[in-house]
């Protein structure tokens, strides 16, 4: 992206709602769902560059961008603004090409069917005008256009009719068996409701197996007389998947998910505590999502010393292979940590307490997985990548900050989050300066070793002076020492407006070197929200809590991705 775009430009808005899922450079984890992320008003900017002629096709470009980066923490938000640029009328052109981009950016079968969801829920805003194009164009009988006016308003118009019907087409009859048994349902959504609602037609006997089967079930497949071996194939890997969701007993359905190869998506409600199933995924499982369901498989009580599935997860996360192939950031294994030596007890487990409700008391931590998940954070800073970029980085050691949980992790405090940030840098990166807010300025620890392990940078930052904070004075320092950064990070407990001057600072201190674009992250990590300026400014991001993300954002940022 051009560096001398406003901050108001729809371009750097666009980008901004993809990487924050806002049109303003602020993140803050959560569940994106629930708190009405995706909503057309929010992402009025593709309206904006769609109504521009000279930029009508920037939005799926800016989309394709993002997506290309594999830095987009919340992939949802590419899925829900290309939705967006298939319902918006301001040009068919960029709907055209909005629908052509589907099959790249919605790859994955969950991927695909949000955004039928999204595309189903966003209605256009001048639908009367798309109808009457409809009218003009087709000449048609009343009954047929009224059927095609219907569908318009239901958000199945010909162009998603024909996206949809493409993407079920593009893949051949087994991949296309394997998406529809592996992902049944999404978002409210089936594939056999999307099948009826386009209309696809199978240009060979085995999609067309595929799409029966779907519709109809598997009986009414059973019930023809199939010769032909592919399609023989077919029907005998949908009936074995089949075989294994209608499957009581726990060791034969472990055997089936093995020998089909089959996911945790496969896996029935009533298999969901199977200690045989858990036991046959363990080894399928990417490091991701294993580290995301060890507290759902350690409340179900199966890492009790002596489980066999405690050696399997142990051999999985202490693989350096594994963690070098699915590039587990250290911050995502830290949180891992904390919430599992915490026995998963969250923000619900202490308000529980606070009110002197019942308490489920949770399993004991195996400290077998706890060491093995200690060794595989060590190993994992070695695959952090570089952005070889000059990083001062702040952090308030106050009171507040050691004694208050992150926002959203109650496992976590906020010292523990600065540290663990800094660690990540000092690991990665040649040149990190690493200072604390102390009465008047900030005070630089020079000797950190690049190999400093966690608990020795925290006792470092812990002897380091402490005072009140003033998120402008790192720029202020380094300006008056002359020396060049290229990014400054504080991270404190809370902003409050009234004393916050790091936006002016950062002016000066731009000035002063006669540099341009010198980046600014202010992490309130232990507050849900800080204040909002009328006009942003492009290289400051305003980060509130702390998660698995927090790195991925910060990385998309300093790289002037949005």
């Amino acid at each position: 992206m051009a560096e001398d775009l406003d901050s108001n430009d729809p371009e750097v808005r666009l980008s901004q709602f993809l990487y924050v899922g806002k049109e303003y450079p602020d993140y803050q984890p959560g569940n994106w769902f629930v708190h009405n992320y995706f909503l057309t008003k929010n992402v009025p900017s593709i309206e904006e560059l769609a109504g521009n002629s000279q930029k009508r096709l920037l939005p799926v470009d800016i989309i394709n961008k993002a997506f290309e980066s594999n830095l987009v923490p919340n992939p949802e938000t590419l899925v829900f603004a290309l939705a967006v640029c298939c319902r918006q009328t301001k040009t068919n052109i960029l709907r055209e090409e909005a629908y052509l981009a589907v099959d790249r950016i919605c790859v994955s079968p969950q991927h695909f069917i949000l955004f039928i969801k999204f595309a189903s829920e966003i209605r256009a805003n001048d639908e009367q005008e798309e109808i009457e194009q409809i009218s003009e164009q087709e000449e048609i009988e009343q009954m047929s256009e009224q059927k095609e006016i219907e569908q318009i308003r239901n958000g199945w118009g010909h162009g998603l009719r024909k996206t949809v019907s493409n993407w079920y087409s593009s893949k051949s009859a087994m991949e296309l068996a394997k998406c529809v048994t592996r992902y049944k349902s999404r978002y409210g959504w089936k594939h056999k409701d999307i099948i009826k609602m386009c209309h696809p037609a199978p240009k060979n006997p085995d999609t067309q197996l595929v799409f029966k089967y779907v519709v109809r079930g598997l009986g009414k497949i059973q019930e023809s007389s199939i010769e032909d071996p592919v399609l023989l194939d077919i029907l005998k890997y949908i009936k074995r998947v089949e075989d294994f969701k209608h499957c009581t007993n726990e060791v034969e359905a472990a055997d089936l998910l093995e020998v089909n190869r089959l996911t945790l998506d496969h896996v029935p409600g009533h298999l969901l505590k199977s200690k045989e199933i858990w036991t046959a995924l363990i080894p399928s499982m990417n490091l991701v999502m294993l580290l995301t369901n060890l507290q759902r498989i350690h409340n179900l009580k199966l890492l009790k010393p002596g489980s066999p599935i405690v050696s399997k997860i142990i051999k999985q996360i202490t693989n350096k292979e594994n963690i070098a192939r699915d590039k587990v950031h250290p911050v995502l294994i830290f949180v891992t940590i904390k919430t599992y030596e915490n026995s998963g007890k969250i923000l619900k487990y202490e308000k529980m307490k606070l009110f002197n409700k019942p308490l489920l008391t949770p399993p004991e931590p195996n400290f077998k997985i706890i060491d093995a998940l200690y060794k595989m954070w060590n190993i994992s800073f070695f695959h952090v990548q570089s952005t070889d970029l000059r990083y001062m980085i702040t952090i308030s050691m106050n009171k507040a900050m050691l004694e208050t949980h992150i926002w959203r992790n109650s496992n976590i405090n906020g010292a523990e989050a600065g540290c663990m940030i800094a660690l990540a840098l000092l690991r990665s990166e040649k040149n990190v300066t690493v200072a604390t807010f102390k009465n008047g300025g900030v005070h630089i620890e020079e000797i950190i070793e690049k190999n400093v392990t966690f608990n020795q940078l925290m006792k470092k930052l812990q002897e380091m002076p402490v005072g009140t904070i003033n998120l402008g004075k790192p720029m202020s320092w380094a300006g008056n020492k002359n020396y060049k950064y290229d990014v400054f990070i504080n991270i404190v407990d809370q902003i409050f407006e009234k004393f916050d001057t790091s936006e002016e600072a950062l002016q000066a201190y731009n000035t002063k070197l006669k540099l341009k674009n010198t980046k600014l992250i202010n992490c309130a990590v232990c507050s849900s929200s800080t204040y909002r300026k009328q006009k942003s400014n492009k290289n400051i991001l305003t980060m509130n809590g702390f998660d698995a993300s927090t790195p991925v954002v910060i990385q998309a940022f300093v790289k002037s991705l949005f």
